[in-house]
Parts: structure tokens; C-alpha cells; sequence
């Protein structure tokens, strides 16, 4: 009896150990999960990145938003600046229009492919005996070749029907876009010391300094 209850202790001991090493990731796993999280807008990398991040920050620094409202959030932040720019009258007839097309061009982001340059650690030179991972990495999407052609009137005296028209057709060619475009930036991670573990995360929830926008600006 005291040899099986030797071995279930060693069991359960070697289990809790598995279930410990499989929440140590790289940073460049973690790096994907956030670009996931953000850029894609995908659901169960943002499940994984929280189930990560829970076991060495807890629960209060893990992201509780519905990703579907994000993307749709960051679609209107985008009409709705746009809008704010022309005459209320024309602004009212054309929100639909504004808004299909800010949905083609988020959109367009989330397909956004992107490839690592370099990973290192480097010092944190804001916070004391700290390092951060440096990762660079080079994002490729897809844009229409050629824009040229499409120039809006003037926009203090263009009206609904115009600009209605140049909408449309925006965003019908984003819809076809062809080319294939690269930027390369910059994301840091903090490295959180654990013992002989090292955890990575980005540093709070008030921007993930991930999001689509960000990419291409």
C-alpha cells in the first residue's frame, strides 16, 4: 500500500511538472498570440494568451474584451473620423458607405502575414534590472496597386451622390487589391524572471501597440 501511494504522489508530482513546462513559451510564441489577438482578431489565440498570462500576472492583467465588439469598435473610430471631415448633410447620406469601406480595409489587415528579422533581449533602460525582448519582424499585406485614379473632390463642397459614388468605388478596389507590400517594426516583450522561468507579455491593456493601424503608420 505505502508503494502505490508512493507512486500516485510521483504521478500527480510528474504531472503538475508537465502541466508547468507546457506554459513556458518563447517569445516569439508569445509574440504570435498577441499578433493573433490583435492584428486577427481571432478568438482562441486571445483564449490561449489570457490562459498564459493568468499564471504569472493574474486574472486582473488578463484582456476581458469581446474581440468581435473590437473589431467592429476600430471600424467606427475609423468612419467616424472620416465623417467628422465633410458637411453634416453629407456626412448623414454617406455613413453606410464610410463604414463598408473602413470594413474592407480592416479587414484587408487581418489577412496581414509576417515573418521574424530578429529576437534579443535587450535592457529595459525605464525599469531597473529589466529586460525586454526586442522583436523584429516584417508584415506583408496586400493594397491595390494603383489609387491614383481615384481622387475625391473637393471635400467642402463635394456632395452626398459624389462622394457616395468615390465610397463605392474605393472600396470595391480594396476589395481587389493586388499588391503585395512589407513594413517592418518593432515589439517589445517584458521578460518577468520566475525562478529559473522567464515569461513574456507586452506590459498592460491599455494598447498592445498591435493593432492593424499601427502596421501600416
Amino acid at each position: 500500500m505505502k508503494n502505490l501511494k508512493a507512486i500516485l504522489v510521483a504521478m500527480l508530482v510528474l504531472c503538475i511538472q508537465n502541466l508547468k513546462s507546457q506554459n513556458i513559451l518563447q517569445p516569439e510564441t508569445v509574440f504570435n498570440l498577441y499578433f493573433n489577438s490583435f492584428v486577427k482578431y481571432d478568438d482562441d489565440s486571445l483564449k490561449e494568451l489570457n490562459s498564459y498570462l493568468i499564471n504569472f500576472l493574474g486574472k486582473d492583467n488578463t484582456y476581458r474584451m469581446n474581440l468581435r465588439d473590437s473589431y467592429q469598435e476600430r471600424v467606427d473610430y475609423f468612419t467616424q473620423i472620416f465623417l467628422s471631415n465633410l458637411p453634416a448633410d453629407v456626412a448623414s447620406s454617406c455613413k453606410k458607405e464610410a463604414q463598408n469601406y473602413f470594413s474592407v480595409l480592416v479587414d484587408n489587415f487581418k489577412d496581414v502575414e509576417y515573418t521574424i528579422k530578429s529576437i534579443k533581449s535587450i535592457h529595459n533602460k525605464y525599469g531597473q534590472d529589466e529586460n525586454l525582448s526586442e522583436i523584429v519582424y516584417e508584415a506583408k499585406f496586400k493594397v491595390p496597386s494603383d489609387i491614383s485614379g481615384f481622387k475625391m473632390a473637393d471635400i467642402k463642397t463635394i456632395n452626398a451622390d459624389a462622394m457616395k459614388e468615390y465610397l463605392a468605388s474605393l472600396t470595391a478596389y480594396f476589395k481587389n487589391a493586388d499588391k503585395i507590400i512589407s513594413v517592418e517594426q518593432t515589439f517589445n516583450l517584458y521578460e518577468v524572471r520566475n525562478g529559473r522561468d522567464t515569461h513574456y507579455w507586452n506590459g498592460g491593456l491599455s494598447g498592445t501597440g498591435l493593432e492593424a493601424e499601427r502596421i501600416l503608420f
